[in-house]
């Protein structure tokens, strides 16, 4: 009954995620980023630099929100595990996901952008799982 608990209250937790996530995908979308700054890298490459913009506007604070919620979350579940982990995170990727089937025009150049979001909340989700794994043993 007590993994019933934790597997909702996750589910619960990351569809909140799911939907605080539109507010900082809209907030870090909304930054202006001079045009000094990316110049270097726009010459490189323009999708490089809408890239770069990604990661430190929009992926950085939503990694940083999974992982407030995922450390707030220890104090209430006793042993998160993998599979709470994954609960927590499964509403943001799907909603992610979503965007992403609706770019169908542009798909290939708005998952290369978009792509340091995943693989950082990949990176935050391995650490936290090790993480977990190294304090139950």
């Amino acid at each position: 009954m007590d993994q019933l608990k934790n597997r909702v209250i996750a589910v619960i937790l990351g569809l909140a995620l799911a939907y605080s996530s539109i507010a900082i995908i809209g907030i870090g979308a909304a930054v202006a980023v001079p045009a000094e700054i990316l110049k270097p890298v726009a010459q490189v490459s323009g999708l490089l630099a809408f890239t770069l913009v990604d990661l430190f506007t929009i992926a950085v604070p939503l990694a940083a929100a999974f992982l407030v919620l995922a450390f707030a979350s220890r104090l209430v579940i006793r042993k998160p595990d993998f599979t709470f982990y994954a609960l927590l995170l499964a509403p943001l990727v799907l909603l992610q996901l979503y965007f992403v089937a609706q770019s169908q025009p542009q798909m290939f150049n708005y998952v290369v952008t978009t792509l340091p979001r995943y693989l950082l909340l990949a990176v935050c989700f391995y650490f936290l799982v090790r993480s977990t794994e190294q304090e139950n043993t």
